[in-house]
């Protein structure tokens, strides 16, 4: 690799991750006819991703909205709400989401994730779209970045000159390296390691059976919900289910204390390392009989990743790299806030970049990005601790549904603009 050329006049930008968040920003600036866009991704060409599912919220389906994505191409199912029980099946609580948008396409959305970053890769890749295609290139493994000048080098040898460096690279970015000081703390253990799996719907009658009474949980007369079985115990263990891929499969995840695995020592933050079903069912023996059934059907290897957790970040910005998605705020998954903070972050920066036109111009707009969206993220990195805390608990739906209306970073700079005229400072 060598030295970007472009268009005359156009911005290069090398988008550091080919995940939902970085697949979503060139989705976004591939509109933009004034940037040159590559995505780099270290993963090979075809890899997919594991089977895990998400919730994609209000604030993250008006902004797939904006690309064009509706539930029926993503086959995403929509959701009615929350249902806590304890290990006895007894209703702890329950939260009704409320669509209020004028679409009616949902407050919430089950994805299947794969599903999405193939549809957000058509957005990035397809012949048909608005501005030109761009490049994905696979197997590229960055080495080093340097944020102010805006140099990205590869373990080949060669390197990239650019004027935005998007650093989607998740939780174990390089980029977070060139732009966070080294004496910020790195993301550590929360405690809780978590099994993740799917389970196609006819094995999960199959294995409950035409004698055994249907479980309540799984009763959707009254729409989708998300059901949390919680132990209640100081190991916080909880089963977490819900439906994806037009009720194909159910999603699940099966948090348990990182003191309890065989294997606590070796445990990573990875989507790829395993577990066995063996001890996923050992650490279930007090919860129903029949969800037994339903996980003993699992394959005998499953994905087990030690759930981690950063203090927010001082900034996510230096000189022309900006931070987006798990590179800047990886965030525990019990406000379901993951995929949708990074689209979050995807859409104040298309806004900020719309008009940028020279390589003098980005530095500044990253900054003001930063000072808007790094506060919320920050906030719903805490609140998410909070929301893991009182998962066992009969709060626990409100916790989970405790995020603040989200507001558009044109929205959100009008409101600054506003309050600056009325007052006559700076907002």
């Amino acid at each position: 690799m060598s030295t970007s050329t472009t268009t005359s006049g156009q911005l290069r930008v090398a988008i550091v991750g080919a995940g939902i968040a970085g697949l979503a920003a060139a989705a976004f600036l591939r509109r933009r006819p004034q940037y040159s866009v590559t995505v780099y991704e270290r993963r090979p060409v075809g890899f997919k991703e594991s089977s895990a599912a998400f919730g994609l919220r209000s604030n993250g389906i008006s902004i797939a909205k904006q690309l064009g994505i509706t539930k029926e191409e993503t086959r995403a199912v929509v959701s009615a709400g929350y249902r806590t029980y304890n290990t006895r099946e007894e209703l702890m609580s329950k939260s009704t989401l409320e669509d209020t948008s004028s679409t009616r396409h949902g407050a919430m959305w089950f994805q299947f994730r794969q599903d999405f970053k193939d549809v957000l890769f058509s957005r990035v890749t397809a012949k048909d779209g608005v501005g030109e295609p761009i490049k994905v290139l696979y197997d590229s493994h960055i080495v080093r970045v340097d944020a102010v000048a805006g140099l990205v080098w590869f373990a080949d040898g060669g390197f990239d000159e650019v004027d935005l460096i998007i650093g989607a690279d998740g939780i174990h970015s390089k980029v977070r390296t060139a732009v966070i000081p080294p004496s910020h703390p790195a993301p550590v253990p929360c405690g809780l390691s978590v099994f993740r799996f799917l389970v196609p719907m006819d094995v999960i009658v199959d294995a409950i059976g035409p004698d055994e009474p249907w479980p309540a949980m799984y009763n959707y007369d009254e729409g989708a919900y998300v059901a949390i079985i919680a132990a209640g115990d100081e190991g916080n263990r909880n089963v977490v289910m819900y439906p994806c891929r037009g009720h194909e499969l159910m999603n699940c995840a099966v948090a348990v204390p990182d003191s309890s695995l065989q294997a606590s020592v070796g445990l990573e933050y990875s989507w790829n390392a395993k577990g066995s079903r063996e001890e996923l069912l050992s650490q279930l023996q007090d919860f129903p009989a029949w969800l037994l059934r339903v996980f003993s059907r699992v394959p005998p290897q499953v994905e087990l990743f030690q759930m981690r957790d950063q203090e927010p970040l001082p900034t996510y910005v230096k000189g022309r790299a900006v931070l987006i998605g798990d590179a800047a705020h990886p965030v525990v998954p019990y406000q379901g806030q993951g995929a949708n903070q990074a689209l979050e972050d995807v859409e104040g920066l298309d806004m900020l970049l719309a008009d940028a036109v020279t390589r003098g111009d980005v530095h500044r707009r990253l900054q003001v990005w930063d000072s808007i969206r790094r506060p919320r993220a920050s906030e719903i990195q805490r609140g998410s601790r909070v929301s893991q805390s009182k998962i066992s608990t009969r709060e626990a739906s409100q916790a989970i549904l405790a995020v603040k209306p989200y507001e558009s970073m044109k929205d959100t700079l009008a409101r600054l603009q506003s309050r600056q005229e009325v007052t006559g400072t700076e907002a």
